[in-house]
């Protein structure tokens, strides 16, 4: 950067190029402002772009942002200037007057692709989305095989929910070079939105072979294992990301549903214990219900309802008292405490969805055989 933009003030008169670039190499800074301070000429551009850069160099951003407006003022199509005064203000946190910059950079220069990427992601900084959006896809036009624009892309049509879109820009990316973690981070999102699961598990398997770890990423990879069945798998996925310190809630709470279904249920549970540690409010009644689930397939009716009540007391779902119903008729064979709480499910039950419904009036007319009603 350094040779660049010295070699583009060499004819400069009176500056000796190679003293100031022993300042620079060397980082004295101050030293080569003081050289060059009184023999910048102020109406020769070149100049006074040379003693920006050394104090950009310097960290005097607001003395190089000052000289660069200077430059301008001599030649507004320096894109040099523009494009250090661009990446001034973005640190500076001005982002809409970087925004200004860049909107410049692309009417002096519409056909590069870098240009419509720097103005993009600046748009997306500065709070300005759909100029963002807008002006990405014209850097995507111009030069789809950036990885970051790609990628950038297809997240910015998984928020509009054009899975589909968002798929055929990745899988368009890996066709060409399929050894680019970030494309394939977002492939594996996108792989799993449009249900194709065992492409989302290749792509798990490509991360890993990379040493890629990241929780949201392995999330998607560990619910499609989970859907095509591969319970081990998921297992596995969850040491390997619990080696590398990123077993987020979710992807424990994958791999606790895997132990239960390899009927490991212990397993299950400590990862259960684990998810309620790091749950919020939210999902916590869940690893509750799954955790009656792993008691109650052990046979310790008293700690499935343990649960059951927790989740129940979370979460205020009418089911649960179903299902504790249900454990007490067919666990407990204590048919009288059941229909209590298959009551209390009839008075609580609110339309949902086809089962409920199925299940609702099943109760209603066993409760109503046996001296109750709803």
């Amino acid at each position: 950067m350094a040779c660049l933009c010295l070699s583009a003030t060499a004819a400069a008169q009176g500056i000796d190029r190679n003293k100031v670039m022993e300042y620079l190499q060397d980082q004295q800074y101050d030293e080569a402002v003081g050289y060059l301070q009184p023999k910048v000429n102020p109406r020769e551009p070149r100049d006074l772009s040379l003693l920006a850069y050394t104090y950009y160099q310097g960290g005097k951003l607001s003395e190089a942002a000052n000289t660069y407006e200077k430059v301008l003022v001599l030649d507004s199509t320096s894109v040099p200037a523009l494009q250090y005064l661009a990446t001034i203000r973005t640190q500076q946190e001005q982002y809409h007057e970087a925004v200004t910059r860049y909107e410049r950079i692309t009417r002096l220069k519409p056909a590069s692709a870098l240009a419509w990427k720097q103005l993009a992601f600046s748009g997306f900084i500065a709070q300005l989305p759909d100029s963002g959006f807008a002006w990405l896809q014209h850097a995507y036009r111009l030069n789809p095989a950036d990885a970051r624009v790609a990628a950038r892309m297809a997240e910015e049509w998984i928020d509009r929910k054009a899975w589909q879109r968002a798929d055929s820009i990745t899988r368009a990316f890996l066709a060409v070079d399929s050894t680019v973690s970030s494309v394939l981070m977002v492939a594996a999102k996108t792989a799993y939105l449009v249900k194709d699961y065992q492409r989302t598990a290749i792509i798990g398997e490509q991360l890993q072979r990379l040493n890629v770890v990241s929780p949201n990423t392995f999330v998607y990879v560990i619910a499609a294992n989970f859907s095509l069945k591969k319970y081990q798998t998921c297992v596995e996925l969850y040491k390997y990301v619990l080696d590398n310190n990123a077993a987020s809630e979710h992807i424990t709470y994958y791999a606790a549903l895997a132990y239960t279904a390899l009927r490991q249920y212990t397993e299950s549970n400590e990862l259960l214990e684990r998810c309620i540690g790091m749950a919020k409010s939210s999902s916590l009644e869940d690893y509750y219900g799954s955790r009656s689930v792993n008691y109650e397939n052990m046979r310790q009716y008293k700690a499935a309802l343990a649960n059951l009540d927790t989740s129940w007391y979370l979460s205020r779902k009418p089911l649960r008292q179903y299902s504790m119903g249900r454990i007490y008729e067919t666990g407990l064979h204590n048919d009288r405490t059941a229909m209590k709480y298959y009551q209390r499910y009839l008075q609580l039950y609110k339309p949902g969805s086809r089962e409920d419904e199925e299940i609702y009036q099943y109760l209603k007319s066993r409760v109503k055989t046996q001296g109750y009603s709803k």
